[in-house]
């Protein structure tokens, strides 16, 4: 078990408060020594009493950030207590892991307490009389488990595998979202087809065969800060799939040639690990109208992306979803836009949305917003998107603060500080104003008109 370890800045040992990134830093140390367990225990190479060793530093992790007391509030304080909840769910497994291995072959009634006795087993093994062995010293630190963690590609043909890394440290580990359909107010349309693309056919997938094959390519564009990125997160949170978080970036480098073999790597992992989402975010940066003044590179890149989206190597019943969001579809290129089957408008949210996406910012803060206020601040909302709203929510909470004076603010009780009222939004409403242009809308409500499935 690791001793010895710092604690960093608003981190503290097991049963003392902590921030919720402090929670996060225990809940990652646990992931790492349990996905190198998980290793040795399923692959079935190497010693048992290796995997016991690493199951009890994960144990030990997961103890301490259990035991801390978060002091956190407001959105931070749920995060922590649906991480806290994972981590308990984590240490049952791991604990039902050791009960398994200690029943099982010569590691039945064996005890190390004589050979290893200046390490003290974690509470969840003392009860078996085991002390974990010291790790050998002679060993190498192991790598991250390839199976909770970044999964082995070695076996696929035709890929350079460095470049296989690259791709594999875009996969976003499903544990650090949080956000669900609920986050997600309004959008019933796109929530639908996500669920129609990405969660049904994985629940039902003999239903989904043929005609009903889902879509391969989906694309939210829209105005900014509307959501489309948190739609992306919230399939990233609910469904199974690998999703791969892809920007320009991603696929981009200085060497010659190599910005299409990123993409033929992309796709080709996609497939091995499918079900696969690759989620490209203001992809309008990355599939533009190809033209005669672009460069030699970017074009062979964009090439390699069409025929790997829907070409020679495609196969039916892949389940493979490219999802894209952008805020200027108009500039995407033909061929590009074919192959997105669903193309849904996100428009900015309509007066019912507005109040529901109000209400929830300030549930976690004292107010005294009645509805018929709600309904009031809403109206006068109009044409404000959705992180609009929330700027203004977090100005209009600092209303209540500004009218203390800082000898005041040093000692008042957060509990006396005054409510929110609807003062305070129409005061933030001065500076916090609307930031799409009236003419973007009127642009995208035309493509919308012409291109979109939602029109």
């Amino acid at each position: 078990m690791a001793t010895g370890t710092s604690v960093s800045p608003g981190r503290s040992r097991g049963g003392g408060p902590a921030s919720y990134l402090a929670l996060r830093e225990y809940h990652k140390r646990a992931y790492d020594f349990l996905s190198v367990a998980l290793e040795i225990d399923e692959s079935g190479k190497g010693e048992p009493t290796d995997a016991i060793d690493y199951y009890s530093r994960g144990v030990a992790a997961l103890e301490e950030g259990i035991a801390c007391d978060v002091y956190e509030v407001g959105e931070d304080q749920e995060k922590a207590e649906k991480l806290k909840e994972r981590m308990i769910s984590n240490l049952e497994m791991a604990r039902d892991r050791v009960n398994v291995l200690l029943q099982g072959g010569a590691l039945k009634g064996v005890s190390l307490e004589a050979k290893r006795p200046h390490l003290q087993p974690t509470a969840s093994l003392r009860v078996h009389k085991i002390t974990p062995p010291r790790e050998p010293t002679n060993k190498k630190k192991p790598a991250k488990n390839p199976v909770m963690g970044k999964p082995r590609v070695s076996h696929i043909k035709g890929i350079d595998h460095q470049l296989a890394d690259k791709i594999l440290d875009e996969i976003v580990d499903q544990g650090e979202l949080t956000v669900t359909w609920d986050d997600v107010v309004g959008l019933e349309l796109p929530k639908r087809t996500l669920q129609e693309i990405v969660i049904l056919p994985a629940l039902r997938p003999e239903l989904f065969t043929g005609l009903r094959s889902p879509a391969r390519g989906m694309l939210l564009f829209g105005p900014p800060g509307n959501g489309k990125t948190m739609l992306a997160k919230a399939v990233a949170h609910e469904s199974q799939a690998k999703f791969f978080n892809i920007s320009a970036a991603s696929l981009t480098s200085k060497w010659v040639g190599d910005g299409e073999k990123l993409v033929k790597t992309m796709f080709a992992l996609a497939r091995e690990l499918q079900p696969s989402i690759i989620f490209l975010d203001e992809v309008d940066a990355l599939l533009s109208k190809r033209g005669g003044s672009e460069h030699d590179a970017m074009r062979r890149i964009k090439n390699e992306f069409l025929q790997s989206f829907d070409g020679m190597h495609t196969q039916e019943g892949e389940r493979i979803l490219v999802m894209a969001a952008t805020n200027r579809p108009q500039e995407l290129d033909d061929a590009a836009l074919r192959r997105f089957e669903k193309r849904i408008y996100i428009p900015l949210p309509g007066k019912e949305a507005r109040k529901s996406v109000l209400r929830k910012l300030i549930s976690k803060h004292h107010n005294l917003l009645s509805e018929d206020q709600l309904n009031k601040l809403a109206s006068m909302t109009d044409g404000y998107s959705g992180s609009d709203l929330t700027a203004l929510a977090k100005d209009a909470s600092l209303g209540p603060i500004r009218e203390l004076d800082f000898n005041a603010l040093k000692s008042v009780p957060a509990n006396q500080v005054r409510p929110i009222g609807l003062n305070d939004f129409q005061l933030s409403m001065r500076t916090i104003r609307p930031s799409v242009a009236k003419d973007l809308i009127t642009t995208l409500e035309q493509w919308n008109t012409l291109y979109g499935v939602s029109s």
